[in-house]
């Protein structure tokens, strides 16, 4: 039985059909949602940020998605789920891998890049959403759309 459910959210159309998903799971046996957000900026970032403004960005980033978890975290207590949030400061496929281990999570759900057509034609599957299927040794579930 499922009873832990991580969901990678950044506030994007396909991480909100991620959670809307998550809780189609987790209905049935209330498992835990934890929403995982990753505040760590993209390396290329650090090519032309300096330290400071780098932690700035990181600092901003981390205020604006405490803001934004409030929706999804009632939308989860709203069907009854308990739910729980988390900001980590690593690259994001990392995070989510390590945070999946650590917290013992029965399955991962994330949506698919957040590229366009274009991009998915020349990058493929998203760097994020690759890492952790190459990763993750708990199952994990890629929403569409």
């Amino acid at each position: 039985m499922i009873k832990k459910i991580l969901v990678a959210y950044d506030n994007g159309n396909k991480a909100k059909k991620a959670l809307e998903t998550a809780i189609e799971i987790a209905g049935g046996s209330k498992a835990e949602i934890h929403l995982l957000v990753s505040v760590k900026m993209p390396d290329f970032i650090s090519t032309v940020a300096t330290p400071d403004m780098l932690k700035d960005l990181e600092d901003k980033s981390r205020e604006y998605f405490t803001e934004i978890l409030k929706e999804p975290e009632e939308r989860v207590r709203k069907e009854g789920l308990p739910v729980f949030s988390v900001i980590l400061q690593e690259p994001p496929g990392e995070a989510i891998v390590r945070y999946s281990e650590k917290e013992d999570m029965d399955i991962i759900v994330m949506g698919s890049a957040n590229r366009g057509k274009l991009e998915r034609l020349l990058l493929g599957l998203g760097s994020v959403s690759n890492y952790v299927l190459q990763h993750a040794k708990r199952p994990v579930l890629i929403t569409k759309g």
